[in-house]
């Protein structure tokens, strides 16, 4: 995402938190949680990234917007998405600013943390973690920074085995990786 498109994707996360934290209007429509929406713009970001021709139709220039939204509502309705996120695409498609997607679900996510109170934290490791292992890393961390932890993880091969944790602007590295590059840092250097 290009640097000056994140300001207008803050504007649109902090449009969405307003409008799932207030009370409700009234109007028949049941709005998600915050949580809800920041699961669904989750899910959503995975589709489009294991949909590549999704992706593609709806920032292709050449397809009117008319047939974008309508695949929007078509897909997204299907998908069983909330009124309130495929309005948000529809509006994004309307503007030719479906790239901000992964821009609104970061600055969302950050101001739903911030707002309760929950650290951020990514585990970075070589293989899939499983519930077990997330629970467990999750706890650790919570005990660490004393607060919740909304806990994502990464895959990044070249750490070959153990975390790398990166919170609150800090790393832990438990990994193979760093524990090689200290071990090489002492026998050039010395100890």
């Amino acid at each position: 995402m290009k640097a000056g498109s994140r300001p207008v994707a803050r504007r649109y996360s902090r449009a969405l938190l307003s409008v799932v934290t207030q009370a409700p209007t009234g109007k028949g429509e049941v709005m998600p949680t915050p949580a809800a929406l920041a699961a669904e713009l989750r899910a959503c970001l995975d589709l489009l990234e294991k949909t590549p021709t999704l992706q593609a139709a709806l920032t292709d220039p050449l397809l009117p917007t008319p047939r974008k939204r309508a695949l929007v509502e078509a897909v997204f309705t299907k998908a069983q998405a909330s009124p309130l996120l495929v309005r948000l695409l529809a509006l994004l498609v309307d503007a030719g600013r479906t790239e901000l997607l992964p821009g609104i679900e970061e600055a969302f996510r950050h101001a739903w943390n911030a707002q309760r109170g929950v650290v951020e934290a990514e585990a970075v490791t070589a293989t899939d973690l499983d519930e077990g292992q997330r629970a467990d890393i999750t706890k650790a961390l919570a005990g660490v920074s004393r607060q919740e932890v909304d806990l994502r993880t990464s895959l990044d091969p070249r750490v070959i085995g153990g975390v790398l944790v990166k919170m609150a602007g800090k790393n832990y590295d438990g990994t193979v990786r760093g524990r090689l590059r200290a071990l090489r840092a002492l026998l050039v250097h010395g100890a």
